[in-house]
């Protein structure tokens, strides 16, 4: 017996059933398979099905569109007048669509009925696929996800070159960054007793004449709660975080606010404690002073990751290392002063070299002494002491996607809407919200 197959687009009126009108879409032989390349439909063929099938439903659609426009909606004529048709562009994520629109004129007022998608939408392409194009561009170079979308829909399309990926993850990123900036009132927010903000940097290589690179800022945003070791328990992840993340040249105005209203999504309120951790770097415990006169109280700790970091990367003759881990030993249990007598002493010591960067390790110690907690204190008592989630955060906002390849080179505002995306993304509220962060942005565009 040799079997075949019959897919069909059925439509039909729900209260009449029988009422119905059928187009075949694809037809052909079952056969047994005899390698991986038998079973199910090609790709290629996957893909003309979706084609057709979308061809079928928007003929469909926009035919009930056009039974329902009867009124001119400026004055209400029910008589408007016909001029013809218009083949209008549709892009979707594997297809691309010719729609059919009816030309319209009211002839009392002359308004005429628009016969675009992108006159009546905003946009020609569909929401999801701007939206995809935004998440590989945020994650990937523009030709790299060009070349993402020729593979998955197995054929060069225009609507996905890299320009337009570019164009689109770049108004969508703005978008977010103009959501920030009007956010002003956040509401239905279970206020949070307290929060840790880590906040970091990134230095990327620069398109600007006479520079090498500039700095951008990341900063991630969580409840205690949220910080849990995973199955395995080999490591701390955050079951929910809001991110923050700015390359723009402003004194980090941008970079506050966004923070803020990180913590505001996260619970802030005038009662909630602020635990922060940062480098030493002041543009870091800059963004953290703002939060001085809106949180209850805000404690700032010298993440011990990149102080430790400091002193491991200092190599010493074996008769020196003992006092360097004597530093090291005082500055754990919170004793600063005990340990910059150490280290003087230790500087004396050490041989010329060596000095230019114990001294630097003394002066990063001095400016950062009120920040030095006791590290095993918090340590023993479960609490966080340092900020290598805000090291993860800067590597995933920042470092993968900007920094991927040696010869990337980015412009502050070329870079920023993508980092204002990538931390949208990275947050708790990109799946819910993105449909109407995409549908704005692309609609005005």
């Amino acid at each position: 017996m040799q079997k075949q197959y019959r897919i069909i687009f059925e439509s039909f009126d729900s209260k009449n059933p029988s009422e119905s009108t059928q187009t075949v879409l694809n037809t052909g032989e079952i056969k047994i398979p005899i390698d991986l390349f038998d079973i199910g439909f090609s790709h290629v063929e996957q893909i003309t099905i979706i084609q057709k099938t979308q061809d079928a439903l928007l003929k469909e659609q926009f035919t009930l569109r056009d039974n329902a426009l009867k009124h001119c909606p400026d004055c209400d004529n029910v008589k408007l007048v016909r001029e013809g048709q218009n083949k209008s562009n549709y892009y979707d994520i594997f297809t691309d669509h010719k729609i059919t629109l009816t030309r319209r004129h009211c002839p009392t007022c002359s308004y005429e009925i628009d016969a675009t998608i992108k006159t009546i939408f905003g946009s020609e392409l569909s929401a999801e696929l701007a939206k995809v194009q935004a998440q590989l561009g945020a994650d990937y170079s523009y030709r790299d996800s060009e070349h993402l979308f020729e593979l998955f829909s197995q054929n060069q399309r225009e609507i996905n070159n890299h320009d337009r990926i570019k164009k689109t993850s770049e108004i969508i990123g703005a978008e977010i960054k103009t959501l920030h900036q009007n956010e002003n009132k956040i509401i239905s927010i279970k206020p949070a007793a307290e929060l840790i903000i880590n906040v970091d940097g990134g230095h990327i290589n620069t398109i600007e004449p006479g520079k090498r690179s500039f700095e951008a800022m990341a900063a991630v945003v969580y409840k205690p709660e949220a910080l849990q070791v995973n199955v395995s328990g080999t490591k701390n992840i955050l079951t929910s975080k809001h991110c923050a993340a700015s390359a723009c040249s402003d004194n980090q105005n941008e970079m506050i606010a966004n923070t803020i209203v990180a913590a505001l999504k996260e619970g802030l309120t005038p009662n909630t404690h602020i635990t922060a951790l940062c480098d030493g770097a002041k543009n870091c415990w800059q963004i953290i002073t703002a939060f001085i006169p809106i949180a209850a109280t805000v404690t700032c700790i010298l993440d011990w990751f990149h102080l430790s970091m400091k002193i491991h990367n200092i190599a010493l003759p074996a008769d020196l290392k003992s006092q360097l881990e004597s530093v090291k030993w005082h500055l754990w249990h919170g004793q600063a002063n005990d340990a910059l007598t150490k280290l003087n002493a230790l500087i004396w010591e050490a041989p010329e070299k060596k000095q230019i960067l114990l001294k630097k390790l003394k002066i990063y110690i001095e400016n950062n002494s009120d920040k030095i907690i006791n590290y095993d204190e918090r340590q023993n008592a479960g609490l966080v002491y340092t900020s290598n989630l805000a090291e993860s955060t800067v590597e995933s906002l920042i470092n993968q996607r900007c920094k991927g390849q040696q010869h990337m080179r980015w412009s502050r505002d070329g870079l920023d809407p993508i980092l204002q995306l990538r931390a949208a993304i990275s947050s708790n509220e990109w799946n819910t919200n993105w449909k109407s962060i995409v549908t704005n942005a692309i609609s005005i565009h």
